[in-house]
């Protein structure tokens, strides 16, 4: 007897990770990595919380809500697998358009280098060529951020443009660099995605 059922994959899940909303026992790990001194000015937390102080677990919780809040967009943890254990977060943002959502993707530094965030970005770049009308998907990252700018094009996003010092690191001005990737480029195999 030929089984009727189709398997139905979680577009949220894979071997390595599980993206899913945040808990409230969530709090004190997302401060930890937050607050980690590798990662200020590339936490991409929501603007009206301070980019490079450390923050407290009121101003982490201010956060989340603020992103469960967002009507166009969402953030996830991002739950190590087998472990269970908070490894990240990442978000998507659509507030202009929803054929051109944005995606900031933050890895512990302690789980970085364990393909972790690669893991999330084929996840989400599936969900949202797959799912959604995006047919361009993008993020901002500071020009001083080699790590970022090598990882989004090893994913398979161009450097697509540049705004002038958008912002400050270390008393000099930094410019804003936009990646983007086409769901054609995606199809094409980018960096291993699409079919």
């Amino acid at each position: 007897m030929v089984n009727s059922r189709r398997t139905i994959r979680d577009p949220f899940s894979s071997a390595t990770i599980r993206l899913r909303p945040f808990r409230s026992d969530d709090m004190t790990g997302l401060q930890s990595i937050l607050n980690d001194p590798s990662l200020v000015a590339r936490r991409y937390i929501p603007w009206m919380i301070p980019q490079r102080s450390p923050l407290s677990i009121r101003q982490v919780e201010s956060a989340v809500e603020d992103w469960e809040k967002r009507k166009k967009g969402f953030a996830l943890a991002v739950e190590g697998r087998p472990s269970g254990c908070l490894a990240g977060y990442c978000e998507c943002n659509w507030d202009w358009d929803p054929h051109c959502p944005s995606l900031s993707v933050v890895i512990a530094p302690m789980d970085q280098l364990r393909g972790l965030g690669s893991a999330v970005m084929e996840l989400l770049l599936s969900y949202l060529f797959e799912q959604t009308p995006a047919h361009n998907v993008n993020g901002w990252i500071d020009d001083w951020n080699s790590e970022g700018l090598a990882f989004a094009e090893a994913m398979g996003f161009r450097r697509t443009g540049t705004v002038p010092r958008v912002g400050m690191k270390d008393g000099r001005y930094v410019d804003g660099v936009l990646v983007d990737i086409l769901r054609s480029e995606w199809r094409e195999g980018g960096a291993g995605h699409g079919a």
